[in-house]
């Protein structure tokens, strides 16, 4: 009995660790859907229901006819319209600790984006790539459509 109880809190201890990354890495959520939205996180394909989570490295794409609203930990706000995908590259957002990052790539689709306190810290760190251009954002607010 005692051999199952160190193997268990050994597992434990040796987990514990990951689970606290991976909470500790939760950048967002999706904030309403419609139509069809789904998340390419790794080789998996997730449904984008209302309330999921996201993680940097990310993928969320909308169908045709769908939409989704994404709501960043810093209060940033972007809007895909129907066919989109928006690649969430890299984010970070400590500002206790100075650390602010904002990289976006915008594959496809239309966008609507409204900058929340990482561009009002850390203006510099915000960036959004596009098939044709990397925009350094400065502004509030971006209405961006990309055709193929």
């Amino acid at each position: 009995m005692k051999t199952s109880a160190r193997a268990f809190l050994v597992a434990t201890l040796v987990a514990a660790p990951a689970f606290a990354q991976q909470a500790a890495e939760v950048i967002g959520h999706i904030q309403n859907v419609q139509g069809v939205v789904s998340i390419q996180r790794g080789g998996t394909t997730l449904s984008g229901a209302a309330g999921a989570v996201l993680y940097r490295g990310d993928l969320v794409r909308t169908g045709t006819p769908g939409a989704a609203g994404i709501v960043l930990t810093d209060d940033t706000s972007i809007s895909q319209g129907s066919g989109s995908e928006l690649s969430l590259d890299d984010y970070a957002f400590e500002p206790k600790e100075g650390k602010f990052a904002l990289v976006l790539r915008m594959i496809k689709g239309t966008f609507s984006y409204i900058t929340g306190q990482i561009v009002k810290l850390a203006p510099e760190s915000a960036h959004v790539h596009t098939p044709d251009a990397t925009i350094a954002v400065r502004g509030t607010k971006l209405l961006i459509q990309i055709q193929e």
